[in-house]
């Protein structure tokens, strides 16, 4: 396989995830703040010339490559620009599935990117987020390509001109969660009470982020399907986190921490209690 391109598909945290509706089709309404983390997977494309799309996954996985967004993205955008060549796509994963990290979102993101240029199909960026959002609620801010509040099922993007450069201390507890499940024990949770809609353009208004904003309606829902999750924000408030809270759907949570010396002193101690977790000390991407 000779690459013509190769890519990295960040990571991201939600700062913020309120949940304040749900629309007639089932789709949940958001306000979020999204940042990217340097944590990547990794596509690399070649060009074939047939129509023939194939994907290589490493780590090998049992889904089948046309349930996997990237292969789906590659596909619709093929179908609906008229593209008349193929692309063999290698999928390098170092981002942990079901984690509320968005790397499926980015992966898809980063194939819908990617093929825009090399099979010549010259969409704009408002284009691709159109097809990107029905294939998953976060793939629009991945290819907006900074942070940003995300609003309605993700599609309504506000860029932020000022991001946070919190250290960051980050922990997966190794357990994959259903985005659907938490969502279903969400809506069963509130029935109906969903959180009032506005506080999102109230992050905005604020001269500079705080980590008081963290927070995220979903995590109640996750830790009653994954107990994991409250013992990984609970090892982050001992070791002297400033602010905790869990990304997306979980299982993945994060701390903020005053300098990156207290962060990289609290991930070696979290390593240590938990060896076979994922902990990564880190800070917010801002390029």
């Amino acid at each position: 396989m000779t690459v013509q391109k190769q890519l990295l598909a960040p990571a991201k945290i939600n700062l913020t995830l309120r949940v304040v509706g749900r629309r007639g089709d089932g789709y949940h309404l958001l306000e979020s703040i999204m940042v990217y983390l340097p944590l990547y997977d990794t596509l690399a494309f070649s060009l074939r010339t047939d129509r023939q799309i194939t994907l290589r996954c490493e780590p090998e996985v049992t889904v089948a490559a046309e349930e996997n967004l990237v292969f789906q993205a590659a596909q619709q955008l093929q179908q609906q620009a008229g593209v008349q060549q193929g692309v063999d796509i290698q999928l390098k994963k170092s981002i942990p599935h079901g984690a509320g990290l968005g790397g499926g979102s980015s992966d898809c993101a980063t194939t819908l990117l990617a093929l825009n240029q090399l099979w010549g199909v010259g969409w704009s960026s408002a284009r691709l987020r159109q097809l990107g959002v029905t294939l998953g609620a976060d793939v629009p801010i991945f290819l907006l390509g900074q942070g940003a509040l995300a609003e309605g099922v993700g599609e309504q993007l506000t860029p932020i001109a000022k991001l946070p450069s919190w250290p960051l201390v980050v922990v997966n507890p190794g357990v994959a969660l259903s985005t659907v499940e938490v969502f279903k024990a969400h809506a069963k949770r509130v029935a109906g009470r969903y959180s009032e809609p506005g506080e999102g353009r109230g992050w905005l208004e604020l001269p500079e982020l705080e980590p008081t904003i963290l927070c995220n309606d979903l995590t109640a829902d996750a830790t009653g399907l994954c107990p994991q999750v409250a013992q990984a924000l609970e090892l982050l408030n001992d070791s002297g986190a400033m602010a905790a809270e869990m990304s997306g759907s979980g299982a993945t949570v994060y701390g903020v921490y005053e300098s990156r010396e207290l962060a990289q002193k609290a991930s070696e101690i979290l390593q240590a209690k938990q060896p076979q977790w994922l902990v990564l000390q880190t800070e917010i991407l801002n390029d």
